[in-house]
């Protein structure tokens, strides 16, 4: 099993997760980011804002979308082209993306392990949790 943590542009994320769930991804973490790489933060001039000493802000952090998944060794190279793919624009800013071991997921509710934990149950199996 792996984690794949990929940081995109917000505008991705849709069709970013179209993509993944024709994959059959069944579920994914999505947080809003902030962060920098060689952009450097961006200028803020042509909006008309100056500092106290007349030159633009800069916004040090742009926004991001993180997306946190984890999937099994065998679907790594396709979730991870698939994000690469449709989140690629071309420009500086399209984000990063890691691939990371995980050696232990675990259902909480029910205690499943491993491969088990990320599949989703079949519907006539799942329970109500305030009929129980």
């Amino acid at each position: 099993m792996n984690l794949i943590l990929a940081m995109i542009q917000p505008s991705k994320l849709d069709p970013v997760k179209e993509a993944l769930v024709k994959l059959g991804i069944q579920g994914m973490t999505v947080t809003g980011a902030k962060g920098f790489g060689r952009q450097k933060g961006q200028p803020l001039a042509f909006l008309g804002l100056l500092n106290m000493e007349n030159k633009p802000f800069t916004i040090d952090f742009v926004p991001k979308v993180r997306i946190e998944l984890v999937v099994n060794d065998n679907m790594v190279d396709m979730v991870v082209d698939t994000i690469v793919a449709t989140a690629k624009t071309g420009t500086i800013g399209d984000g990063k993306l890691f691939v990371i071991p995980v050696s232990r997921a675990v259902r909480i509710r029910t205690g499943e392990e491993n491969e088990a934990a990320l599949t989703i149950e079949e519907p006539a199996t799942l329970s109500h949790p305030l009929k129980e």
